[in-house]
């Protein structure tokens, strides 16, 4: 009975024991055991090829759930800072984000593709003509390269490693990020009002006037992550109209090729063919729709306006959500959610 007491009495004291943050004043991260081990960083956003560093989790006065990610540099004091008044990372000239695959894990994972666009940049190489002409753009490189740590949920977490480790025999490929895009397709205009779509074939007779006019690109902080933004003018369809006729809304979807009429690359609100989803109750209300999308599906979303009207699109073809919202808005993230102002 004594010892169950004291057990009970220890629980206690430890759930009495709040933990508390702060402010972590060391952090490294450890030298690679493979530094001197050459590899060849991958030319393909989708090869999942990757490298390591690790790292201890800086002291914040408890077991914190952290995001971990690099910097890297051809400079040997690879020159990275936090902005003292926002905590955001100012990676310089010199140096390079990279961010990682498990990025909750101090066991870092990095895609050598990554690192191939980061020393491409560093060197200053902008396309694959630049790279081939010079005879040393493959390397080897020594690059240098810190940890970089946070609480997502702690605003002025943000923490760099103290010291600088490197990888001594990096060979690259030329790699850029370009960031993908898919179409819409519908009752819709160019923001200037200068063209307009009206269910265009999504054939690839088209494609010209699809890639000028008709796509939503994937933001460049974004680029693999299958998020696509794009502003438009939805097109008035009578000046007067019915709420009970589809017909009288300004229709559309989206296409991720251009096949034709096919569900193999329609990404719609219904599976059924020109079905109409009416968000005019959430389109009224300003606060825009958020929704999901059915993959091959054929059916339109649509909204009846009274005018050409400016609309903000934001597709995410991973999680398979839509969300539109009136007026032509800068989009930003909290995570994969977009943010309209």
């Amino acid at each position: 009975m004594a010892m169950g007491l004291l057990a009970l009495g220890v629980t206690s004291c430890k759930q009495e024991d709040e933990p508390k943050y702060q402010t972590p004043t060391s952090f490294k991260v450890a030298v690679p055991g493979l530094q001197d081990v050459e590899f060849e960083t991958a030319a393909d956003l989708e090869n999942n090829a990757t490298f390591n560093l690790f790292c201890t989790q800086p002291d914040y006065g408890y077991s914190a759930v952290c995001e971990y990610s690099a910097v890297v540099s051809l400079d040997p004091e690879c020159p990275a800072s936090i902005d003292p008044e926002t905590g955001d990372l100012v990676p310089g000239e010199k140096c390079r984000k990279l961010p990682t695959t498990n990025p909750t894990s101090a066991a870092m994972a990095i895609k050598t593709y990554e690192l191939g666009v980061a020393i491409c940049q560093l060197k200053g190489y902008t396309s694959q003509e630049e790279f081939d002409a010079d005879p040393n753009a493959a390397g080897p490189y020594k690059v240098y390269l810190r940890a970089v740590c946070e609480i997502p949920s702690i605003q002025g977490s943000r923490v760099i490693s103290d010291n600088v480790v490197s990888y001594n025999a990096v060979k690259i490929q030329y790699a850029e990020k370009k960031p993908a895009w898919i179409y819409i397709c519908g009752d819709v205009m160019t923001l200037d009002g200068s063209a307009a779509n009206d269910f265009l074939s999504p054939a690839p007779t088209n494609l010209d006037a699809y890639k000028a006019n008709w796509s939503l690109f994937e933001p460049t902080e974004f680029i693999g992550e299958k998020i696509f933004v794009g502003k438009f003018l939805l097109k008035a369809k009578v000046q007067d109209p019915d709420k009970s006729q589809a017909d009288n809304s300004a229709q559309f979807r989206f296409f991720t090729e251009l096949v034709g009429w096919s569900t193999d690359c329609s990404l719609g609100s219904n599976e059924a063919d020109f079905f109409c989803f009416n968000i005019d109750d959430k389109w009224a209300a300003g606060n825009g729709y958020a929704g999901p999308i059915v993959d091959h599906g054929l059916g339109n979303w649509g909204v009846q306006v009274l005018e050409n009207t400016p609309v903000t699109i934001v597709v995410d073809t991973k999680a398979m959500k839509v969300y539109i919202r009136e007026g032509e808005h800068n989009v930003t993230f909290t995570g994969r959610d977009p943010n309209f102002e």
